[in-house]
């Protein structure tokens, strides 16, 4: 079945959350405890489950397993994702020290690939895994500024630390996938610092390269406003995009060919993390009726919501954007 097949199987909304590191306030699990432990994961993954009833199963996202298993050092907060704190890679002989990892007995890549497969063997609902692209991630090996420097300075540097890092993803994704991992969405925040031709040049290529080699479903996520991106994005080779907050979904649905699922966009600051109940429920309704004429939207938050964000209200939103198109249809906002 297809994404598009999946998300209109039903007459009512599908609902995919991105609610980060929120579960962990659920379990009082710290980050590390869940990452270091497939049974922890597959608790916590049950847990977010039913307290939160959606149509995807995820397990705590771990954005930073490329850089940690690289040797790179990371900020490691008890509730909240990992950062790195150095960016070591900065020429070709500093690349040269490293090797791309091996998803099945490096760092704790197999640990997390055995978290995915306990998860999809336990909860019958597609396993939705989000992972680190490969600009994104040679932003963090190397530096933003210095990468983007160098873009221009020293292409052929960039060039192969993109190959490295397209590389790493790329194995990665296949192990993801194969334990299970029903829909796989590439995240590339860093690339909305490039120009439409930068981004042809450097990223959709690369990217393509990791989505031909998956059979699941394949999504793309940018942060930002990536108005002038998105004809570049669509270059990709996915079933599935996801956009920020910011961008226009009534100016930008016109601009989705009709077998690719847009999702998004409600507002993970503005409105679920400083709004009350009501409001949520009301922009949630104002967002589904803009959006009722496209069969391949999506209900989504635009991006991670806050990690303390109360639970009820995550809960408003992923009910509202869950209901029948008939209770949808009799509504007047």
């Amino acid at each position: 079945m297809k994404l598009l097949e999946y998300i209109n199987s039903e007459k009512r909304g599908f609902f995919l959350p991105d609610m980060g590191t929120n579960g962990l306030f659920l379990t009082g699990y710290t980050a590390y405890e869940v990452y270091e432990s497939p049974e922890k994961q597959l608790e916590l993954a049950k847990k977010m489950n039913k307290t939160f009833e959606t149509d995807f199963i995820y397990s705590l996202c771990d954005g930073a397993i490329f850089c940690e298993t690289l040797g790179l050092e990371l900020l490691k907060p008890d509730f909240d994702f990992p950062s790195v704190v150095e960016h070591p890679i900065v020429d070709m002989d500093s690349l040269k020290k490293y090797s791309v990892p091996d998803p099945y007995s490096s760092g704790r890549m197999p640990v997390n690939l055995q978290s995915l497969k306990l998860i999809a063997e336990n909860i019958d609902k597609p396993l939705f895994v989000s992972i680190q692209g490969p600009f994104t991630l040679a932003v963090q090996l190397a530096g933003a500024t210095h990468l983007l420097r160098n873009v221009i300075k020293d292409p052929e540097f960039v060039h192969e630390l993109l190959e490295f890092t397209t590389e790493t993803v790329k194995r990665y994704a296949l192990a993801v996938e194969k334990a299970g991992a029903q829909y796989i969405s590439i995240a590339e925040p860093a690339t909305v610092t490039l120009s439409p031709k930068r981004f042809e040049k450097t990223v959709v290529k690369n990217l393509n390269s990791i989505y031909d080699k998956l059979s699941c479903w394949r999504a793309l996520h940018i942060c930002g406003d990536t108005t002038d991106l998105l004809d570049h994005m669509l270059e990709c080779h996915i079933d599935a995009i996801s956009l920020d907050q910011i961008m226009d979904y009534e100016k930008v649905a016109g601009r989705i060919p009709s077998d690719v699922v847009l999702l998004g966009n409600l507002d993970p600051l503005d409105l679920l993390y400083n709004s009350d109940i009501e409001t949520i429920r009301l922009e949630t309704i104002k967002l589904l009726k803009k959006m009722r004429p496209y069969s391949n939207y999506m209900c989504a938050f635009g991006c991670n919501c806050m990690n303390d964000t109360p639970v009820e209200k995550l809960q408003m939103a992923i009910k509202t954007g869950m209901m029948t198109d008939e209770e949808l249809d009799s509504l007047e906002v």
